[in-house]
């Protein structure tokens, strides 16, 4: 599924899931992975909610351009290990026990912020430049040491501007020297992550548990000032047919549908059967 220069998709089998819409189908004991790549020219933020809780703590970084296959929950900043994500049947013993059910049962909503596009020294006005090199050279900026409010980053961009209390312009990061004085003053850089409001959609048929061991790797890293703006996808996981048939392997891209009235095989991409123009349904 593509929205707003992000690409997110479900895995299975190695191969990519087909959507119906915002709904795929899996089968029940099945692991699966994200596909997401980053489409556009600035850094996102992505977090990944599956069943209402957010699978990534602190969020994942993708690079302009770069693609990641997520496999696993990140946890209790584990960063070298984890379970894999397995997609089950929500059964009545599940159901009264000490998990219960869930408004989000069976959804998963991949929510992603972009970084704001960097300014660059050279790009602001002579009078500005002076102002960020004296107040580097005097030591002005030593107030924010340890704020978390300010952004600091590296490759001489200045990231975002932070207004003090006398309304003094102060360079939230600059060259090399400004990353050095962070370096040995301390100061430090988080990003704000916020929750989403939890869609409202309801599904009774299969639920993602902790799956088999993943030694997938991350590192830490740090953002800069990122977009006010969020980009939300939805995707809607079933274990069974519309007419409440179990599927038996997960439908990717490349499946041909076959038609249940004459029994041709179509294109991936068929609605209708080339044959007879009977709809393409999912089949188990």
């Amino acid at each position: 599924m593509y929205q707003s220069k992000l690409v997110a998709s479900l895995k299975a089998n190695g191969k990519i899931l087909r959507e119906f819409k915002d709904t795929v189908y899996i089968p029940f004991g099945s692991e699966y992975s994200f596909l997401i790549k980053n489409l556009n020219t600035t850094r996102a933020l992505v977090n990944v909610f599956i069943d209402g809780e957010n699978v990534i703590d602190g969020g994942l970084v993708l690079n302009a351009g770069q693609e990641v296959d997520l496999e696993r929950y990140v946890k209790n900043g584990n960063l070298s290990e984890g379970n894999r994500f397995k997609f089950i049947e929500r059964t009545s013993a599940i159901e009264n026990g000490p998990r219960g059910t869930k408004l989000e049962d069976g959804l998963v909503r991949i929510e992603f912020q972009f970084e704001r596009p960097p300014i660059r020294i050279n790009d602001l006005p002579d009078w500005q430049k002076q102002n960020i090199f004296r107040d580097i050279r005097y030591g002005n900026i030593t107030a924010m040491a340890g704020s978390t409010q300010t952004s600091f980053n590296v490759n001489g961009v200045m990231r975002n501007v932070d207004m003090s209390k006398n309304g003094a312009v102060t360079a939230s990061a600059a060259t090399a020297m400004v990353n050095q004085y962070c370096a040995d003053n301390g100061i430090v850089s988080n990003s704000e992550v916020h929750d989403g409001m939890a869609t409202c959609d309801w599904n009774d048929v299969g639920i993602t548990v902790p799956g088999s061991k993943s030694e997938q790797r991350f590192s830490t890293t740090h953002m800069g000032a990122l977009e006010d703006e969020k980009h939300t996808i939805v995707l809607k996981l079933l274990g069974e047919t519309p007419d409440n048939k179990p599927v038996l392997q997960p439908v990717n891209v490349k499946m041909k549908p076959k038609c249940v009235t004459c029994g041709k095989q179509n294109k991936a991409t068929a609605k209708f059967c080339t044959e007879c123009g009977t709809a393409l349904e999912i089949f188990a």
